[in-house]
């Protein structure tokens, strides 16, 4: 078992009654809020077990949620080329010739890369050079 320590020290007055009436709030003594406020300030483990349990529930509902959903970031629409296609001429015939844009733009629309992936600028000016997809791509501007 760990000892504690007795530590003294000052706090201005205009924080001494927020701080007071934060305590009430929370419905707990000094010490204990002061020390659960010093270890989230460090980013230290939670020594209560109900907020440790909380948060565990918490990281397991966002797992959950990600395997229902498919992995997490990732859009949950598989690859189609024409779509894909489409999209980036679209946003090229807005004025938007810009990988991260164009990235953002096919995740927002919920299409995976081939491999399953989010769209990344590098990841799309990676397929860019692929095959004949600028060539595609050009075409779809001129149907546009």
């Amino acid at each position: 078992m760990s000892k504690s320590l007795s530590v003294t020290f000052r706090v201005p007055a205009e924080l001494s009654e927020a701080f007071t009436d934060a305590v009430s709030a929370a419905g707990g003594d000094k010490t204990a809020w002061l020390v659960d406020a010093i270890r989230q300030k460090m980013s230290l483990p939670e020594t209560n077990p109900n907020a440790r349990l909380m948060s565990l529930v918490e990281r397991m509902e966002v797992a959950a949620a990600a395997l229902i959903i498919g992995k997490q970031g990732v859009p949950g629409l598989s690859y189609d080329e024409q779509e894909v296609i489409r999209i980036i001429a679209e946003t090229i015939n807005q004025g938007f010739d810009n990988g991260r844009i164009i990235a953002e733009r096919l995740n927002d629309a919920g299409y995976q890369t081939k491999a399953g992936k989010a769209w990344t600028k590098d990841i799309y000016s990676a397929w860019k050079r692929q095959a004949d997809h600028k060539a595609k791509v050009d075409a779809a501007m001129l149907r546009n």
